[in-house]
């Protein structure tokens, strides 16, 4: 009988590892804070290396420098990303829209409003620190169709989510098939066929949601357009 219970245990304390282990994982990615230093920019609103527009114009934007941009050797890995960042003055969140070339690690090129709310502008470059929070919105996910895209080829870019998206996979002849993700903030996929289309994300806590885009056009997109998604990441 003792032994019985002794299985018993075992095999209850392996099942809560099971479950423990992933959220350890994307606890300890969201805590990570990095610290360097900010400058401030005007741009960021319209073109930028996210291709995320319309931005409001009193939105608090950043460009993100190479190193986290494409974090972990993704490309455009923290595009559209939310950042919480810390400096001399206080603490605000910012929405990553472009990329900061000349930006060392850590480095961030915020937005006037975004650098008033935690340093002084007089001062041009502030230390600050920063980590990844989840994004303050609401509503599914929303998928935007680059011009150009058919069934043959197609850039699909995932916007309005709760953390930043890692990976895209959509599901043909039984099996689902990785898309490159670009330095323009898009998901490549080649021959995708005409009808309905099953799509998987996977965010940087490793989370995946299935969903299902309307069938894409046969011939090219004059213009890009948006889809509302069905799904939307847990929290």
């Amino acid at each position: 009988m003792k032994k019985r219970l002794s299985l018993c245990f075992i095999g209850a304390l392996i099942l809560m590892l099971s479950f423990a282990v992933p959220n350890m994982k994307a606890a300890s990615v969201l805590d990570e804070v990095r610290e360097s230093y900010a400058t401030y920019t005007g741009s960021g609103y319209s073109g930028g290396a996210a291709l995320l527009d319309p931005i409001p114009s009193d939105m608090k934007i950043t460009a993100l420098n190479p190193h986290d941009y494409n974090y972990k050797g993704i490309n455009a890995a923290l595009a559209g990303a939310y950042l919480e960042v810390k400096g001399p003055k206080g603490k605000t969140v910012v929405y990553v829209t472009d990329k900061y070339p000349e930006g060392a690690k850590g480095a961030l090129d915020l937005s006037h409003n975004a650098f008033a709310k935690i340093g002084n502008m007089a001062d041009g470059k502030i230390p600050i620190s920063w980590k990844i929070v989840k994004a303050p919105i609401s509503g599914n996910v929303v998928y935007r169709i680059k011009e150009g895209s058919s069934k043959w080829w197609a850039a699909i870019q995932v916007r309005n989510h709760k953390y930043p998206i890692m990976k895209m996979e959509y599901y043909k002849d039984g099996q689902w098939v990785n898309m490159e993700k670009t330095d323009y903030n898009h998901f490549l996929g080649f021959n995708m066929g005409s009808k309905s289309l099953p799509v998987r994300i996977t965010d940087i806590r490793g989370v995946i949601v299935k969903d299902k885009l309307p069938a894409l056009p046969s011939t090219a997109a004059s213009q890009a357009y948006t889809v509302k998604g069905n799904v939307q990441l847990p929290n």
